[in-house]
């Protein structure tokens, strides 16, 4: 059977709706004869007769009530990708919408979109502060453009730009510091230590590089932010291991330093969706990024 023409099945499924041919005519502004004969190509074309006519109605045969209900469900899921896209679109006209790890979000975000805005004014973007992993599903949903945050293994649908090397460091209060230049991982064991949660890629990543070590650190404070970790610190309540993006160097009452460990760090970037076309704007908020990270960086 050769490709059906989809106007004769627009056609058919008005006539199966109406149960007329003349009222799918009038529907489609077309006279009953033309619309009886694009049914009859259909029918010739398929190969089996689609309705029973009557002078009153036409009427689906069993084979055509089949059809009808093959095709009206196709119809309406192309509808509803039709919408999503639409809605899509409407949502991406003027407007970006991001996801952050918490943790740049807090600490260097605020003067990237500070930027943007000047550059900018009409935008409008919307900030979903999310772990890696949850981002994953939002990028997958199309629920946002693009996600800042480290690099996760297996990205196999995404693709993962790496803008900088974050390492990990030690925040100490001012009162326990005695000139340590750095820190290796058996040295948090002698200060009361302040540790982000499980649920967080840094505490993932700093289990992982003590149990290689057969080194079990006991915090006596477990937080989610890296900001609340360091905010502990500056209170002398104890020394936390953050990513070094996160830390603000002015506070007096606490000294950063690094720790020594050749993979105590993180690659930080941009995680996109494989294949998503990007509108201008987000595009442009993109290369800002790059470029205030860079900057950091160096």
């Amino acid at each position: 059977m050769s490709s059906i023409n989809l106007k004769l099945l627009q056609t058919f499924l008005l006539a199966a709706e109406n149960g007329s041919f003349r009222r799918a005519a009038e529907e489609s502004n077309r006279s009953p004869s033309a619309v009886s004969m694009q049914i009859r190509d259909l029918e010739e074309q398929i190969g089996i007769s689609l309705f029973i006519r009557t002078a009153q109605r036409a009427s689906l045969t069993p084979e055509g009530q089949v059809l009808f209900e093959e095709i009206a469900n196709a119809m309406s899921q192309v509808q509803t990708s039709l919408d999503r896209l639409t809605e899509i679109a409407a949502r991406r006209k003027g407007k970006v919408q991001i996801a952050c790890a918490p943790t740049l979000a807090a600490s260097r975000l605020g003067d990237i979109l500070a930027t943007f805005k000047l550059r900018y004014p009409r935008s409008i973007v919307e900030v979903i502060e999310t772990p890696p992993q949850a981002a994953l599903a939002l990028l997958q949903q199309q629920e946002v453009e693009f996600y800042l945050g480290p690099e996760l293994p297996n990205l196999n649908d995404f693709q993962f730009e790496s803008i900088l090397d974050d390492p990990l460091m030690a925040c100490i209060p001012v009162e326990n510091y005695s000139g340590e230049k750095k820190l290796n991982l058996s040295d948090l064991k002698r200060f009361p230590l302040i540790l982000l949660n499980r649920k967080t890629a840094v505490r993932g990543l700093l289990d992982r590089l003590t149990a290689a070590e057969g080194i079990e650190l006991k915090p006596q404070y477990e937080v989610e932010s890296a900001q609340t970790a360091v905010a502990l610190v500056s209170s002398g309540l104890g020394v936390c291991v953050v990513p070094g993006i996160a830390i603000s160097r002015n506070d007096e009452r606490m000294r950063v330093v690094p720790i020594d460990h050749r993979d105590a760090h993180r690659s930080v970037g941009i995680i996109t969706a494989r294949g998503y076309v990007h509108h201008s704007f987000s595009e442009q908020l993109m290369n800002l990024i790059r470029t205030n990270l860079r900057e950091l960086a160096g």
